[in-house]
């Protein structure tokens, strides 16, 4: 045990904390590269009409395969962490994948296919009790420092708007 410890803290000695590091340039991942950096801010309203700010920050796994995310919720002085996730390259299935996970403990996960930066996701969500229901989420780029998110839930045979918003990054 002595010697693997020894092992362990040589390497963290030597080599440090490694920063965070985007994937290979050819890496289907490396087109979300865009989202990295600063904090992005949305201003909507809360459920009783409060203003309510989001905050999406995302960036590198430390190996560079995933990529990263949390989202706040800030209102009346309070930050709630509502969000966190990833995304990653799916070697089986062949398409950039989600996982993400509520503070309530509500699961999301999709398949995803990017366009030029833009983003178009199949989720399927999943509550705390087991319950799925299918989204649908676009994301559409507005240059370097602001996109649209836009999510989609279905309701019988038709999808509805559930959310839309826009992002905008601050550095």
């Amino acid at each position: 045990m002595r010697v693997g410890m020894a092992f362990v803290a040589a390497l963290l000695i030597t080599y440090g904390t490694l920063p965070a590091a985007a994937p290979p340039e050819h890496d289907p991942l490396a087109e979300l590269s865009w989202l990295v950096g600063g904090t992005w801010v949305a201003e909507i309203q809360s459920a009783d009409g409060r203003p309510m700010r989001v905050e999406f920050k995302c960036d590198w796994s430390e190996h560079g395969r995933a990529l990263k995310y949390v989202i706040h919720f800030k209102a009346d002085g309070q930050t709630i962490p509502q969000y966190e996730g990833m995304y990653y390259w799916h070697p089986a299935k062949k398409k950039l994948a989600m996982v993400q996970v509520d503070r309530n403990g509500n699961v999301t996960e999709s398949l995803a296919t990017t366009d030029g930066g833009n983003l178009t996701q199949e989720n399927e969500a999943t509550t705390a009790d087991g319950t799925t229901r299918p989204q649908r989420v676009t994301v559409t780029r507005d240059g370097d420092d602001a996109f649209a998110f836009k999510a989609m839930v279905k309701r019988g045979d038709e999808w509805l708007e559930g959310l839309s918003l826009v992002y905008r990054r601050q550095k």
